[in-house]
């Protein structure tokens, strides 16, 4: 009996993409993705801010007011032991990277309404299970050219 050898890098990234539906298929139908399927520039909405205080250990502004009580969250890396995610908050707030205003987000048509400013120095990194994004909507994925530096 001979041992198999590790998949090779390729073949893993081959594995992975099989694995990977087509999103631009189903459109705006999609609602909710297990983490297995997210990707980098992905945008999501409803994490509770007390979550966001959890996960960015109380580092993440957030007002907690009772009429606003969610923030979305940016895939800023896919890695194999869990995603880098980053807040957002529509409050410009020094030199921070944004998602501009009107930007379409792929695959569906949903349209961004006002900048979108990302909290990278509140990073954090969730694991792959779907505990955390359970109560995520997926809004679409961030074309690059929709995010912009903000200047001083």
């Amino acid at each position: 009996m001979t041992r198999s050898s590790p998949a090779s890098p390729a073949m893993a990234d081959l594995n992975q993409a099989l694995r990977r539906p087509d999103l631009s298929i189903l459109g705006l139908s999609i609602t909710r993705l297990p983490t297995s399927q997210w990707r980098e520039r992905m945008l999501f909405m409803g994490v509770p801010d007390k979550d966001l205080r959890s996960h960015t250990r109380g580092r993440f502004p957030a007002t907690l007011r009772p009429d606003m009580d969610t923030h979305p969250v940016f895939v800023l890396q896919c890695r194999v032991t869990g995603h880098l995610l980053c807040p957002c908050t529509s409050k410009k707030a020094g030199k921070r990277r944004y998602i501009q205003k009107g930007c379409v987000l792929e695959p569906g048509k949903h349209i961004q309404k006002r900048n979108t400013y990302l909290v990278e120095d509140c990073a954090f990194t969730i694991p792959l299970d779907n505990r955390f994004s359970r109560r995520l909507f997926y809004r679409g994925r961030v074309p690059s050219a929709c995010i912009r530096e903000a200047g001083p």
